[in-house]
């Protein structure tokens, strides 16, 4: 079987051939020696460009290459990724506003070491795999990805999600082929709907000079990427960054079997679960506070503002207890535990955050029908639907064993006519993290790749 590399961002640190630690991404002793080379004759650049709509935090943390899927949880929780993070948290995507991202990903020749091999200093503490691990780690830089990469983000904040929907239609298009059209489009939009728009970009690599000097300008959003595109047009190699490296086992090297292999693999069960929970509470925390940022957009009736604000502080706790767990799983792998595990030593507990039933709802909400989710693959496509029908997806796992992903029930059912702006609550089981193992050329198993 191919030896599984995993694609993390770029740390301070990385070069051809430095030693990695799996958990933390952090960089080690160089421990692999070899040149560098490009793809024969692909020595080109590539050139990806994407307008969509985004509905949740994990999504724009794709964009941004921090996914915790794609990485197997490396450095998700790692400082060598806090700009990436920081960025996406800032943007506070929620679903009452209407959230675009303008990406550029710009790709020189992908450099990488062919034949790897152990160096002088790492060689001799082959047998002695603690030692062994403690200098170099279980992986090793084999590839750097160089380039740059643009992340623009766009929030419109409307008055129904009917008006997010048609927002969004209108900027199919002309939006992303950065046209004077695009430029009246946004210019209608602010006139037609009285929306208010804020715009925010994080780059690496491209024209130091990038900025925006007013944030409720998205043509300077539009200009900016396109200043970042020409730039490689004009100079590659003088406004190219490394912004991602490949990270590959040790093992094909000829290095040693990582030790304590099951340890290791619980850990990264861990950080990968603290992953894509924290991206969902992130999601909800947004939520709650826009909600109570902007209470007079709402209809309060029925709803205590108190309740609002004890679930935004009960969601805060939650994702403060991740952050711990994942510290742990990260600094002492043996002792890795899962949140509910951790809240329990602690003499607390885990999945204390939830909305208020009922939540308040859109001024300008009208009635629409629950859509049918029961069928959807994914949660994604069960959250694209719930906000495409203007409504506010919440997902809830049931006390169930992990599997394949399945909706359980829907609440209120499909159907039914609810304000628009309501929450609705999709119960599904917990989703079962499926292992592929990396191995070494020989085929015998050193790890695994975890997804759901």
């Amino acid at each position: 079987m191919a030896i599984h590399q995993i694609t993390v961002p770029y740390l301070r640190g990385y070069d051809f051939g430095i030693g990695a630690d799996l958990a933390s991404g952090s960089p080690m002793g160089k421990v692999v020696d070899g040149a560098a080379t490009p793809v024969q004759q692909a020595v080109g650049g590539t050139v990806n460009f994407q307008v969509q709509r985004v509905h949740s935090t994990s999504e724009l943390e794709q964009a941004l290459g921090v996914d915790v899927d794609a990485s197997y949880g490396c450095a998700a929780f790692g400082a060598g990724v806090s700009a990436r993070f920081s960025f996406a948290k800032n943007s506070k995507i929620q679903s009452s506003s209407l959230f675009m991202s303008v990406i550029a990903q710009v790709n020189l020749a992908f450099l990488s070491i062919d034949d790897p091999a152990l160096t002088a200093d790492a060689a001799p503490l082959v047998d002695k795999t603690d030692i062994f691990t403690s200098r170099f780690g279980n992986m090793f830089v084999r590839g750097i990805i160089r380039g740059g990469l643009f992340v623009g983000v766009l929030r419109v904040d409307t008055a129904s999600a009917e008006e997010s929907e048609q927002i969004s239609g209108s900027l199919k298009g002309s939006y992303g082929a950065f046209s004077a059209e695009a430029e009246t489009k946004f210019e209608d939009i602010a006139k037609r709907y009285h929306s208010e728009i804020f715009v925010q970009m994080y780059h690496e690599g491209g024209p130091a000079d990038l900025q925006i000097t007013d944030p409720a300008k998205p043509l300077q959003l539009l200009e900016n990427a396109n200043k970042f595109l020409q730039s490689f047009q004009a100079s590659p190699d003088q406004v190219a960054v490394p912004y991602g490296v490949t990270l590959a086992p040790v093992t094909i090297a000829r290095g040693p079997l990582p030790l304590n292999a099951a340890e290791t693999e619980h850990a990264q069960d861990v950080i990968v679960f603290c992953a894509r929970r924290r991206s969902v509470l992130l999601d909800q925390l947004n939520l709650l506070e826009y909600v109570t940022d902007n209470s007079g957009k709402y209809d309060w009736s029925g709803v205590d503002p108190a309740d609002v604000r004890a679930a935004a502080q009960a969601t805060q706790s939650d994702l403060d207890l991740i952050a711990r767990c994942a510290s742990r799983a990260m600094n002492s792998p043996r002792t890795a535990v899962m949140p509910a595990d951790l809240a329990a030593e602690e003499g607390t507990s885990f999945g204390q955050a939830a909305l208020p039933d009922p939540m308040p709802v859109l001024k300008a909400g009208q009635t629409v029908p629950v859509p049918d989710v029961t069928a959807k693959a994914t949660w994604t496509d069960c959250q694209a639907a719930l906000v495409a029908a203007g409504l506010v997806p919440v997902q809830q796992e049931a006390p169930l064993p992990p599997g394949d992903f399945k909706v359980l029930s829907v609440t209120p059912p499909a159907g039914t006519p609810v304000p628009e702006g309501s929450p609705v609550t999709v119960t599904t089981n917990p989703v079962v993290l499926n292992v592929i193992p990396i191995t070494d050329g020989m085929g015998l198993a050193v790890g695994k790749r975890l997804f759901g």
